[in-house]
């Protein structure tokens, strides 16, 4: 049916009640926030809750800002020039590019926008884990039983881990890909392994998975018999080891992967290097991951192929040696398991869904509250860091250039960040892996006075920056001495002066 216009061109007639696309591309729209809202609305919270708190900044934090900057001012260090105890140490910064890169969105936005893009890189990595989980077939509400462990963990203060976490997130995609149909796109996997050991030492869980699947491949063919693809098994299996030298320092990164993964004093004390306790957060949700990957692959075990299994295994096995590299198990339970459990626990499907103008409202809701808080100003750090109390160290270092600075790991590298006085003054700093293991006792003594010699550590020192919660026995000390003038306190920083003989 058609109708002839002024102009006599033939057009077609409008049917009556005949949906125009704004029309089907609304319905399709709500059809996707109803059908996704569980995922949508857990991933939304998430993100939403971390963008109120406005992200988070640590010590580790800083120690990223100020790795960038001494990058740009002074190439690539090779030798510690920062801090008194490690002056001379070998200093090989491995994570040179996720620095440079954080310096790089700091000083184009500030902290304000430093924290969104932070926030937005992890939930980033947990939106890719919760599409490919529905895409291998499970249900919006079996996918999110697996993705609550790493949604629990996913959100991390600014460090260098966070871009880690996005390049772990895409190789295990890939490389699962490549497990099921192999093809030459397995080969991306070396590119991304050689870029993730510019940014973060756990590049070599990353070797290791790429490792993993060249050996499955070759396993496989030689229990079946049949020929195997050698170029790439073996490309596979050794090619990525080589990827984690592709950094400006060449063999020389080695020393720091031997200092960080054998270190001798840092399962002793620091507590993210030491194995997850089940009564903690970072515990109790590691291990719950793991129990639901434990009944999920003993009741279908042949859901998952050798390399899948692998991936569980080797990512529990370092889980468990350290509570830091937990993350990593709840990723791969999130990618892995949601099909599998599908099948163990499946879906009564309903012949007509429910409540699809409140899930998508709810949907479009979360996802409107992340974008506002994307777009509000960002809140101050100034209660957290106060600028007074790095002012009065930096006015006391300037005062008397031989003055030195006993910080506490997570005031140091702030410090040295936003005063430049301290600087080659400071006693040591968050680079834990530069100090010999007799140093790091000697700190943890002085911090936490464990031995009647606590303040060996302190000697030569006139400034002292610390944390009146974490380092409370020293301070409680320190305000009953009257060879210690307090120049600055609040419920967060406390600074003493020694009090100099004339």
């Amino acid at each position: 049916m058609s109708t002839v216009g002024q102009e006599g061109v033939v057009r077609p007639a409008r049917v009556a009640g005949a949906p125009g696309a704004w029309t089907r591309g609304t319905e399709r729209l709500l059809d996707v926030l109803s059908r996704e809202s569980p995922l949508i609305i857990a991933w939304g919270l998430m993100t939403a809750l971390w963008l109120y708190a406005g992200g988070s900044f640590a010590g580790d934090s800083w120690l990223t800002l100020l790795g960038g900057r001494e990058l740009l001012a002074h190439g690539f260090p090779h030798h510690d020039s920062l801090a008194v105890l490690s002056h001379g140490h070998a200093w090989i910064d491995q994570q040179w590019l996720a620095q440079l890169f954080y310096y790089g969105v700091y000083k184009l936005g500030g902290i304000g926008l430093l924290s969104r893009v932070n926030v937005l890189l992890f939930s980033y990595a947990a939106a890719i884990g919760l599409i490919v989980a529905r895409r291998r077939g499970a249900s919006p509400s079996r996918v999110l039983v697996c993705a609550v462990p790493a949604l629990l963990l996913t959100g991390r203060f600014i460090r260098a881990e966070v871009p880690a976490q996005l390049l772990f997130v895409l190789l295990l995609v890939l490389l699962v890909r490549e497990s099921k149909r192999p093809s030459r796109m397995a080969l991306l996997a070396l590119p991304l392994v050689a870029l993730w050991a510019n940014v973060h030492g756990s590049a070599v869980l990353g070797a290791m998975l790429v490792s993993l699947l060249g050996l499955v491949e070759l396993l496989r063919a030689l229990r079946l018999g049949t020929r195997p693809q050698l170029a790439r098994s073996v490309t596979l299996a050794i090619g990525a080891w080589p990827c984690l030298l592709v950094t400006p320092y060449g063999w020389g990164v080695l020393a720091y992967y031997h200092a960080t993964l054998w270190h001798p004093a840092f399962a002793k004390y620091i507590t993210e290097w030491q194995s997850p306790r089940l009564l903690t957060l970072w515990g109790g949700t590691f291990f719950a991951a793991a129990l639901l990957a434990a009944i999920v692959v003993a009741r279908r075990p042949r859901d998952l192929n050798a390399f899948e299994h692998g991936a569980l295994v080797l990512t529990f096995v370092g889980g468990l040696l350290a509570v830091r590299s937990a993350i990593w198990l709840t990723y791969a339970v999130l990618i892995l398991l949601p099909s599998a459990l599908e099948r163990l626990w499946p879906v009564h499907q309903t012949t007509r869904a429910k409540f699809v103008p409140f899930r998508a409202a709810l949907s479009t809701l979360l996802l409107g509250l992340c974008l506002f808080f994307v777009l509000r100003p960002a809140a101050s750090l100034e209660r957290q860091w106060p600028t007074p109390a790095a002012r009065a160290v930096a006015h006391a270092a300037h005062s008397e250039p031989s003055l030195r600075v006993l910080s506490n790991e997570e005031y140091a590298d702030w410090l040295l960040f936003r005063e430049p006085g301290p600087r080659g003054r400071i006693a040591f700093d968050g680079r834990w892996e530069i100090l010999e293991p007799g140093q790091m006792s000697a700190v943890v003594d002085f911090l936490f006075r464990q031995t009647p010699h606590w303040e060996r550590l302190a000697r030569g020192y006139n400034v002292f920056v610390l944390d009146p919660k974490t380092n409370r026995r020293v301070v409680d000390g320190y305000l009953r001495r009257n060879d210690m003038l307090v120049v600055y306190r609040d419920k967060r920083v406390v600074v003493f002066e020694r009090h100099r003989k004339t």
